[in-house]
């Protein structure tokens, strides 16, 4: 996969993907802000929720905003708050952008230019579900454009700094790599991977991060680095399955907003809609993808 802005004219799906070739020849990840809402901000405290998709924007489109308020209002949002919650963090590697498809007028924003409504020329992109990257930043921006560091994420073992829960990352959703004949939850950062273990022994080489969770750092030239998605119908509706035991899972609908309604989906974020305890039974046209990083040459 590569980072170029693919156009094949006005229909064109626009897409970038993680890893972006700089006018130095080096490799660099662009660094994404996404906006919380009172739900994704209260899961991340309360349970150390690691993924993210969805509305994003470059960091880097957005520093003129400088207040809540500005920041609102360029996503939609008529109420000026007295702050608002913001995570930036580097595009997972096996992630992808693409254009906004919901454009149509909702009780939500939609953004049907693909811009910002602001000054500000700030594109806006859609997120494939993934798991936060390590070092990813959770920020509080005030009404008068302070701004306060309140957690860190730390990996996928460690989780975010301070959160009053952590879970397992869930296997069908961000990076993962295969190292040694194995597949292990990872995270990579710059030209190293972490790889999480989930265990009672470690074994050789593995570090010891809680109970029954193992780290180690391997190369990450020595690795095969993907993210595995599972698509599926359910009654004919298009679905992501985001975790799964075996017997019940837990779906994304990627289907329109009227498709989750006739679901019985709930919407977890503007324009987001999910629907949990669904027997694996219940799908139908299950279809496994593993997203593989091409390095660049």
């Amino acid at each position: 996969m590569t980072g170029t802005l693919h156009t094949d004219g006005g229909s064109a799906e626009r897409r970038k993907t993680g890893v972006i070739r700089s006018e130095t020849g080096l490799t660099v990840r662009a660094v994404l802000q996404k906006l919380l809402n009172a739900n994704l901000a209260r899961v991340i405290v309360e349970r150390g929720y690691d993924q993210v998709g969805g509305i994003v924007v470059e960091a880097r489109d957005v520093t003129g905003l400088r207040t809540a308020g500005e920041i609102a209002e360029a996503f939609g949002f008529r109420d000026a708050p007295q702050f608002l919650d913001v995570v930036r963090f580097e595009l997972p590697m096996c992630a992808s952008l693409t254009r906004p498809v919901d454009t149509v007028q909702r009780n939500w924003p939609t953004y049907p230019s693909g811009f910002l409504n602001s000054s500000e020329i700030v594109p806006v992109w859609e997120l494939s579900r993934t798991r936060f990257s390590p070092g990813a930043e959770y920020w509080r921006i005030g009404a008068d454009g302070s701004q306060q560091l309140l957690s860190a994420y730390l990996g996928a073992a460690r989780g975010w700094k301070g959160a009053r829960g952590w879970r397992p990352p869930s296997a069908l959703v961000g990076t993962r790599a295969r190292w040694s004949g194995e597949d292990f939850t990872a995270d990579i950062a710059g030209e190293e991977v972490t790889l999480t273990r989930f265990a009672e022994v470690g074994g050789d080489g593995w570090n010891w991060s809680r109970p029954g969770v193992w780290t180690r750092q391997v190369p990450l030239a020595d690795c095969v680095v993907f993210e595995l998605v599972c698509m599926a119908t359910l009654r004919g509706i298009p679905v992501r399955v985001l975790a799964s035991d075996g017997q019940a899972s837990h779906l994304q609908v990627t289907g329109s907003p009227e498709d989750a309604e006739a679901l019985g989906a709930a919407m977890v974020e503007p324009g987001v809609f999910e629907l949990g305890d669904v027997p694996m039974t219940d799908l139908s046209n299950q279809r496994w993808v593993a997203n593989e990083l091409s390095r660049p040459d």
